[in-house]
């Protein structure tokens, strides 16, 4: 559960790459965008899977969820979920399902790979960047994302 930071070249992420990148370099191995946010289009978050080769041969896919009436996610607390399952991943905000994924590869490597290796979270607020762009006399500092929670759960094995 989180508050976001927006403007100009701000870049809010929860995210997740492979502990051991075991089918290679980024993004053979896979990344797992759980809530990224583009500052400059404060009220849009995005769910993305990396995968495929190394880059710069890689592809991702993925989606994004829209606040209605305006609303941005700076101005209160929002839930971003994850549900990963054995072949398909689940995004919601705030409990609404946005996006299901059953399907990608990567070079080499049998489905599901390579997104059936361990994974670990990580929580961080980027400035700059290919995507956000630069800031610039509009962005406001200092900027922080404000996280009141983080649960992780793991089903029990048959």
């Amino acid at each position: 559960r989180a508050r976001l930071p927006e403007g100009q070249g701000i870049w809010p992420a929860i995210w997740m790459l492979p502990t051991d990148s075991e089918y290679g370099g980024w993004a053979a191995s896979g990344e797992i965008d759980i809530m990224e946010l583009v500052g400059h289009i404060p009220g849009r978050v995005h769910g993305t899977l990396h995968f495929g080769g190394e880059w710069p041969n890689n592809t991702s896919i993925g989606d994004s969820f829209k606040l209605t009436g305006g609303r941005r996610f700076s101005e209160e607390f929002h839930v971003f979920t994850l549900i990963w399952e054995p072949g398909v991943f689940r995004w919601y905000v705030d409990g609404e399902h946005y996006q299901t994924r059953k399907f990608w590869r990567t070079s080499g490597h049998d489905f599901p790979a390579p997104f059936d290796r361990r994974f670990h979270l990580l929580l961080n607020v980027a400035v700059g960047g290919n995507w956000p762009g630069t800031p610039n006399e509009t962005t406001v500092f200092p900027q922080e994302m404000v996280v009141d929670y983080v649960r992780v759960y793991q089903a029990a094995r048959p």
